[in-house]
């Protein structure tokens, strides 16, 4: 029986291994994904093959850094969930751009060994959110407080090709591939609310709905960073979940350059597609460099994501960029993540400098809440928090002792030493000594600063 085809997903602790694809080249985007005229070259296959199967072989390595494999287990298992129990710092790498913000909790789920019964609890109007993100890196469902509110309820997952019944009364959300993985965010506000939000991430329940145990892959993974290993778990991520069927055409030419599913091998390519793959892979990688700094509109040096992040349909070289940038990104509706590393003369941000972000009475517009992060720029794009003093790695509408002036607008002081002024050290984000990008996180954007009517102001240089 043919199978329903979709596409794919991913989160957590081994997300180093992204942290060597990346540094500076031209993009695919330019290039003609629909093939009219003369076919594309080889080259320009390669290239497009490479950008569609980013996202798969991230995923799948991300996956058998969690899960591992039968004969040698991963820190996480099948169908239970794994939580963070404090917010993310300097040490967490796990995935790139992370927040300070909320807790994280990650589940994997394999539905063709049947569906899968989570619960949650009542957060009592404190925000969550689950992702249900496939291999592909696209958010095909959500449950939380914007989607469902927050009293506690159950819901059962099942993969495309179950027929078989399923509970009477229940939300069933059903998955485009087999292969999922749900990311939970529960806000957290200091750590003096840490135990309170354990205490929530130890309510959600998970019950599989079929018998049987559950199995993780067997044998050795290509994970390594070679180009064969690219190819194999990309095939490997095809094979274990179908795309969709009208990406046929795409992986019929694909399969050219050895990129197809189960039908395709590294070991059947000619030697001059395996020597293309070995000279191009390392430009190919730094391609991506920029994630979600990389596309979307400009405003006062701010970068906006555009209207299809988190759910790329066939925007596939922006969807690799920022599998490597901003992976499990959520879509605009449930967060949008302004970004911008220059100031109001369009110069670079660096920690040589000193800054102001005034956000005007009531900016940014949001439902839930925001955050502005500092992050310090690594070689290959990437983007991580950095120590400082103060432990701050954020600040937001949250921060205990915010100042807000008169007129309601709130000045936040950017720069790498303390400011000598009490009132400027309230607001303080600690910059890093090089380098640095911000990006502003506003959870449940209001209409206008989704639709653009509403723009941050530019970074204000003061020296």
């Amino acid at each position: 029986m043919e199978t329903n085809r979709s596409r794919h997903v991913a989160a957590a602790a081994s997300l180093a291994l992204a942290a060597s694809f990346g540094a500076v080249a031209a993009h695919a985007t330019e290039q003609d994904w629909v093939a009219t005229g003369a076919p594309p070259t080889t080259s320009v296959t390669l290239h497009q093959a490479f950008d569609y199967a980013f996202p798969l072989v991230l995923m799948g390595r991300l996956r058998a850094g969690m899960l591992g494999t039968q004969a040698a287990p991963g820190a996480q298992k099948l169908n239970v969930w794994r939580h963070a129990r404090k917010l993310s710092g300097p040490q967490d790498r796990w995935v790139t751009t992370p927040n300070a913000d909320t807790l994280y909790s990650t589940l994997w789920l394999d539905l063709g060994q049947g569906p899968v019964k989570l619960s949650v609890p009542d957060t009592a109007e404190r925000y969550y959110s689950l992702a249900f993100l496939d291999m592909a890196t696209n958010n095909f469902a959500m449950v939380g407080r914007r989607v469902s509110g927050t009293r506690a309820g159950s819901f059962v997952v099942v993969g495309p090709d179950w027929s078989q019944p399923l509970p009477v009364g229940m939300r069933v959300i059903r998955a485009p591939a087999n292969d999922v993985l749900v990311l939970s965010r529960i806000l957290v506000s200091g750590d003096a609310d840490l135990p309170a939000v354990t205490a929530l991430q130890d309510q959600y329940k998970v019950d599989p709905l079929a018998g049987g145990p559950d199995r993780v892959w067997s044998g050795t993974l290509p994970t390594e960073r070679s180009p064969q290993a690219f190819v194999d778990m990309a095939n490997l991520m095809l094979a274990r979940n179908p795309p969709p069927r009208f990406e046929d055409g795409l992986l019929k030419r694909f399969a050219d350059v050895g990129i197809c599913g189960a039908a395709c091998r590294w070991d059947a390519l000619p030697a001059d597609v395996k020597a293309l793959w070995a000279q191009q892979l390392p430009s190919l990688l730094a391609s991506l460099k920029g994630g979600l700094s990389s596309a979307g509109a400009v405003a006062n040096g701010w970068r906006y994501s555009r209207d299809d992040l988190g759910n790329f349909g066939t925007d596939y070289a922006y969807r690799a960029q920022i599998a490597l940038g901003g992976l499990l990104a959520l879509e605009p509706a449930e967060a949008i993540y302004p970004s911008t590393g220059v100031d109001d003369k369009s110069q670079p941000l660096t920690g040589t400098g000193r800054y102001r972000l005034r956000l005007p009475a009531g900016s940014p517009q949001v439902n839930a809440f925001w955050s502005l992060s500092m992050y310090e720029v690594e070689p290959d794009g990437q983007l991580f928090f950095t120590a400082n003093p103060m432990g701050r790695y954020a600040i937001g509408d949250r921060t205990a002792g915010l100042m807000t002036n008169k007129d309601g607008a709130v000045d936040i002081w950017i720069q790498h030493e303390a400011p000598a002024d009490p009132a400027q050290r309230a607001n303080w984000l600690p910059a890093p000594a090089g380098d640095f990008r911000l990006v502003l996180r506003a959870y449940e954007p209001k209409a206008g600063l989704r639709d653009g009517r509403e723009r941050l102001p530019a970074v204000e240089r003061l020296d």
